[in-house]
């Protein structure tokens, strides 16, 4: 691309690291070249924060790139990916531009799910705040979120979660191997669906555990720290807003389904 900077090395996606981790890299190094804040989401990202350990236990083929961008950058990262290669879904980005984009690879292998400022799924988590607060992906709190607050919890998404807190120590900040307690149970504390939908999933893993993790200490630290966060969850203080939902439980839906976002 003219005019670029050279990608980092080892992007080619040979030896263990899966070529669409390689395609993040570079898509977030280029990105980063033009001064464009952007943080990588989902499966790829809890790789990219994975011990070599964790990546021989969990890793899997990926089949898409999650990003993560402001809406001040947003018009920017088109035009980053656009200069890659990558092809917009005209459609989709006229109708949902405000929130989220899609590119698809010029190859059709993969494509690029943009989601600016917020995340929005079962559940809405705002993300803007969070972009680029750490090297390359979104702190491991914001992470988890978005694989917890999914309502219908499947074994990837249950994979993924024991990948990322098999390697996480759980405190009160972000940062390289920590996951910040706080943010998860502030952000619970304040909405009982999402509450809900957290813990009911927390505790899909941990049942998981035995079919996810072969080896007997990893399993035990995923248990233990599943057991710490369901704790921390349950001891939180908890909103007005939050208490007067919970009257209702689960007699009313509580989250979004697909067909609704």
């Amino acid at each position: 691309m003219t005019g670029q900077q050279p990608a980092p090395a080892g992007l080619s996606g040979s030896g263990s690291e899966p070529a669409l981790v390689a395609r993040a890299r570079e898509v977030h190094h280029h990105a980063g070249a033009t001064g464009v804040a952007v943080s990588v989401l989902g499966g790829i990202a809890i790789w990219m924060r994975a011990s070599h350990r964790a990546r021989t236990t969990f890793g899997r083929e990926y089949a898409d790139i999650d990003l993560a961008t402001t809406k001040k950058q947003a018009k920017q990262l088109r035009e980053v990916l656009e200069q890659l290669g990558y092809v917009p879904d005209k459609m989709f980005n006229s109708l949902q531009g405000d929130t989220r984009l899609y590119y698809n690879a010029p190859d059709g292998s993969h494509h690029v799910d943009v989601f600016i400022e917020k995340f929005v799924m079962s559940h809405e988590l705002h993300l803007g705040p969070r972009v680029g607060t750490e090297p390359l992906t979104l702190p491991a709190a914001d992470l988890l979120l978005t694989k917890l607050q999914i309502a219908e919890l499947n074994r990837k998404d249950a994979s993924d979660t024991a990948m990322l807190l098999v390697d996480h120590e759980l405190t009160e900040t972000d940062g390289e191997g920590r996951l910040n307690v706080r943010h998860v149970t502030a952000l619970c504390g304040e909405n009982w669906g999402l509450y809900t939908t957290v813990t009911d999933n927390l505790e899909a893993t941990s049942a998981l555990l035995p079919e996810l993790v072969a080896d007997a200490e990893q399993r035990q630290v995923v248990s233990e720290r599943v057991r710490s966060l369901l704790g921390e969850l349950e001891a939180a203080p908890k909103s007005g807003g939050w208490r007067r939902r919970a009257k209702l439980g689960r007699r009313v839906r509580w989250y979004q389904t697909p067909d609704e976002v």
